[in-house]
């Protein structure tokens, strides 16, 4: 396991994404502005595109204690649901 994605102190930068599960039990990976994130199948395809998105920087991924619930709403308030939406990216990955 890397220990970057473990960090619980924030690097210069700060924590850039969260990851966690929703209420459903999926994997959430949310980034402090709302604008990147997405839903997986998995811990690990979750922290691999929080790390991919964040350039590998050390303490900009924080995974979230397992009380804790996250959730996407954030990153379509106010949005069109339509796919290509300017400022937001959004990809499922992982097992099925």
């Amino acid at each position: 396991m890397n220990k970057a994605m473990l960090k619980s102190e924030p690097s210069s930068r700060g924590v850039r994404f969260m990851v966690g599960r929703d209420a459903g039990g999926r994997w959430i990976v949310s980034d402090r502005d709302g604008r990147v994130g997405g839903l997986f199948t998995d811990r690990a395809s979750a922290v691999h595109f929080a790390m991919f998105e964040s350039d590998h920087v050390s303490g900009a991924v924080c995974c979230v204690p397992d009380d804790v619930t996250l959730n996407l709403n954030s990153a379509f308030e106010n949005r069109p649901a339509s796919p290509g939406v300017t400022g937001f990216r959004m990809k499922v990955a992982g097992r099925a």
